[in-house]
């Protein structure tokens, strides 16, 4: 008998290591095969003044083949001149594609030819909790590549979405691809909060996907590059990432410094008064929340926040009132009817909570059933 033992055994321990390590031994596979195939399509982007003094260095990758790069806006802050480095070849940036300095990126155009491209996924396809690999130049350091998850899909706004993901990525990171498990490309890393090194951003490749084919170069000479820190669009997205950090405070203050520049931003206000509803500074954030109603009466957002300050606060009708305008305004908004629902449960109003639970059985089965437990609780 003992004899059989032994020689099981070590069968048995084997078998239990191969499990054991057979998914890291994949992963690094993995990251193994992305960085082999994509590592001459991801770029170092650097910038110049006017006087050929370097600026900054960031990272970016190769969307056509003739020399179209996407990275951050923010990386060529404040250029005259821009250059990017392709393996041991420099390229000189004749001008820019596509600007968006709300989501902080760019598609510059290198005077290139018969360049290595990445492929392009589509965000919708993505799951939260899927494998994702950052390759880009940290801290000076030429294409490495890092791992970790998306671990959120997050809303900004209503129209607007931004990627949370644990693979760390550094300064030197900015405008680096996100890649699935595929290879593909799903977004383009952007703001880091060294204060929050588990909590990192990507904006969606979507952004520019539709943007990435056009002709049309605007000279960096007319494109007037601006100091991204002296747009508002910067500390509007400094505040919101502060934010969803758990940064409260200092989210309320870039978005205060975002409202000087640009006063009538009506999402900076939106989101000062987000800040304020985290602090239970719920008097600040009415106002907030008006005052983004003010420069856009058709906020959804804005009205449906402010009904959750007007809850918070005990102002029952007022939060009535507000979650019955996002409703005018957008009939199919789920958490418009589920808030409501749960107002009319506070005031005691059964019947009124179940006309919402009626409504919402045909838009989100699974709200639905969150504010039928609760009316019957």
């Amino acid at each position: 008998m003992k004899i059989y033992t032994l020689k099981v055994m070590p069968i048995f321990l084997s078998l239990l290591l191969l499990i054991i390590f057979f998914p890291s031994i994949c992963l690094a596979a993995d990251a193994d095969k992305i960085f082999k195939e994509n590592n001459k399509a991801v770029v170092v982007v650097v910038t110049f003044d006017a006087n050929d003094n370097p600026i900054s260095q960031g990272s970016g990758f190769i969307v056509r083949a003739d020399g179209a790069v996407v990275t951050n806006y923010h990386v060529i802050s404040n250029a005259k001149v821009i250059k990017i480095k392709v393996g041991d070849k420099i390229l000189n940036v004749e001008g820019l594609i596509y600007t968006d300095k709300e989501n902080d990126l760019v598609i510059l155009k290198a005077k290139g030819e018969k360049l290595q491209t990445v492929r392009l996924g589509d965000i919708a396809k993505t799951n939260i909790g899927e494998k994702v690999y950052v390759i880009s130049s940290p801290e000076g350091l030429e294409n490495t590549i890092s791992d970790g998850i998306l671990s959120g899909i997050r809303d900004i706004t209503s129209d607007r979405k931004v990627l949370q993901i644990t693979a760390p990525v550094s300064s030197g990171s900015s405008g680096g691809p996100v890649f699935n498990k595929n290879g593909e490309v799903i977004g383009i890393a952007t703001f880091i909060l060294r204060e929050s090194q588990n909590i990192n951003f990507a904006m969606p490749v979507n952004l520019v996907k539709n943007k990435i084919e056009s002709k049309k170069v605007i000279t960096l000479k007319d494109s007037e590059i601006r100091d991204y820190t002296k747009t508002a669009e910067y500390w509007f997205n400094l505040g919101y990432y502060s934010l969803v950090s758990g940064m409260h405070k200092e989210a309320i203050e870039f978005y205060k410094q975002g409202i000087r520049i640009k006063p009538d931003y009506a999402n900076a206000h939106l989101l000062l008064g987000a800040g304020y509803d985290k602090l239970g500074m719920n008097k600040e954030a009415i106002e907030s929340y008006k005052q983004a109603i003010r420069l856009k009466p058709d906020h959804t957002d804005a009205h449906l926040l402010l009904g959750g300050a007007y809850g918070a606060s005990g102002m029952y009708k007022e939060a009535i009132e507000a979650y019955k305008m996002v409703i005018r305004l957008k009939p199919d908004y789920t958490d418009a009817h589920y808030s409501l629902g749960l107002i009319y449960i506070i005031l005691n109003n059964r019947g009124s909570a179940l006309d919402e639970y009626k409504i919402l059985k045909s838009l989100n089965s699974e709200k639905a059933n969150e504010l039928f437990d609760s009316i019957y609780e």
